[in-house]
């Protein structure tokens, strides 16, 4: 009889041991659990208004493409209209700039330059930034002429 109790006893120990271990184990594996990161790239989003004063973002993500930074950017708004070709802008941060009406156009500068893409393929990469400008056509008539 003792040796069944001793088996009984080594049997519950090796139970109460294991179930220690799986506890432990699901605790450092909590504790070291990857984190969600905030965001991979760092970039820098900007807006030119009519008067030529400048709002910047600085914007942490994962984004693929701009328009992904624009959605997900706090305090900066636009909407346009979708095309083949994508989102053509016409208000940003509820200015106006839509050719037709005001003779004007938001345009996309990459790091400076004029940009090739539009929001919708424009890629993004860390440390760049886009610039979302207000150009009037009517500039261009007076440098024109001048």
């Amino acid at each position: 009889m003792a040796s069944k109790k001793k088996g009984v006893l080594i049997i519950i120990l090796a139970a109460a041991v294991l179930a220690a271990l799986v506890v432990i184990l699901l605790l450092v594996n909590g504790k070291f659990e990857k984190k969600a990161a905030v965001g991979a790239k760092h970039v820098t989003l900007e807006v030119v208004n009519s008067a030529g004063d400048t709002t910047t973002y600085d914007v942490h993500t994962d984004a693929q493409y701009l328009r992904q930074v624009m959605d997900e950017t706090d305090g900066f708004t636009y909407s346009g209209k979708d095309s083949e070709y994508g989102i053509m802008v016409e208000i940003v941060n509820g200015e106006q700039a839509i050719y037709d009406t005001d003779n004007a156009y938001w345009s996309l500068y990459v790091n400076g330059e004029y940009g090739n893409y539009g929001a919708d393929s424009q890629p993004v990469t860390d440390g760049d930034i886009y610039t979302w400008k207000y150009e009037s056509a009517d500039a261009w008539v007076q440098d024109d002429a001048a």
